[in-house]
């Protein structure tokens, strides 16, 4: 039979006291008064532009006549946007190759080029940076560098195309699918170095101890990317996918510098829909219905991705 040792408490140790219910008051008061002008400054940015886009939304409004208040349509706005011979269906069709496209070629090539700078070798911070700078350029300004190397007559890019054979007739921009497989190449070039500065930073953190057991066990670099790092590097391949889908799918600037959504309405995504309906036809309500309804899409996006990167986190856990 076996006697658990007894545990003594020296007299000279203090006691611990519960902090006061007025101290605790006082720090959680004095928190609402951090976070108070954040709050408000979310509300005027963000609230407040979607009540706004709600009233409109359910209104007949136009640009013709932005005095006149517009009178009540409830849903109608909403029905107009989509009817089944909507554009707006079209172009979420549209949105949705793009981003299938795009996204899943930016995360293969972005992983690729993670593993190839996660070794130690002779200037790998300086082709990091390199590599960055097409992420670093505005959208707007890579636009416009692929509009210029692109262009018919006088185009980097489109002169030795055209030494091979290809693209001599027609323009690429002139062509419904080559002008789509071209904004999607363009994104591709822009966002692959965000998704490898993701995949980097998860393997930095990945522990060196199950890889170098994996090692000592003969596992092939093949064997430890894909059945060690791969796995670890789940979560934060759900995140960069969940980031990259979200911005993909709400791609303006591109879009409208090289193509404006044509030709025609071949590479009319959401987000240019929802301008050339507000901006070009002056239909606010429907601009503003289309706006909303492209918001909800993306918050169903966002939530797919986040019940599995709570799933992750349990399992992880």
């Amino acid at each position: 039979m076996t006697v658990s040792p007894a545990i003594t408490i020296s007299e000279d140790a203090e006691p611990v006291h519960p902090v006061p219910s007025a101290a605790r008051q006082d720090a959680r008061r004095f928190m609402l008064i951090c976070i108070a002008p954040v709050c408000v400054f979310l509300a005027i940015v963000s609230l407040i532009p979607v009540v706004i886009a709600l009233i409109d939304s359910v209104r007949e409004m136009s640009l013709t006549a932005i005095n006149e208040p517009g009178s009540f349509l409830g849903l109608e706005n909403y029905r107009t946007a989509l009817a089944s011979d909507s554009r707006l269906l079209h172009s979420l069709r549209l949105t949705a190759l793009f981003v299938l496209l795009a996204v899943p070629l930016e995360f293969v090539l972005g992983l690729a080029l993670a593993v190839v700078l996660n070794r130690e070798f002779a200037a790998r911070r300086l082709w990091v940076t390199v590599i960055l700078i097409p992420t670093m350029i505005a959208p707007v300004v890579v636009g416009m560098i692929w509009r210029f190397m692109l262009m018919p007559s006088f185009g980097f890019l489109t002169y030795y195309l055209n030494k091979f054979g290809m693209f001599g007739a027609v323009p690429i921009f002139s062509n419904a699918t080559t002008s789509f497989v071209a904004l999607v190449l363009v994104d591709v070039w822009e966002w692959t170095p965000f998704m490898m500065l993701f995949m980097l930073a998860g393997l930095f953190a990945i522990p060196q101890d199950p890889i170098e057991a994996a090692f000592i066990d003969g596992a092939s670099p093949w064997q430890i990317f894909r059945h060690v790092q791969l796995p670890l590097l789940r979560p934060m391949i759900i995140l960069s996918l969940l980031f990259r889908t979200i911005d993909a799918s709400k791609t303006f600037d591109i879009v409208h510098v090289l193509t404006g959504g044509g030709p025609g309405d071949s590479t009319e995504l959401m987000s240019v829909f929802a301008y050339r309906t507000s901006f070009v036809t002056w239909d606010l309500g429907i601009g503003a219905s289309v706006c909303l309804i492209i918001a909800f899409v993306s918050l169903l996006i966002a939530s797919v991705f986040y019940k599995l990167v709570a799933k992750e986190t349990t399992r992880g856990a």
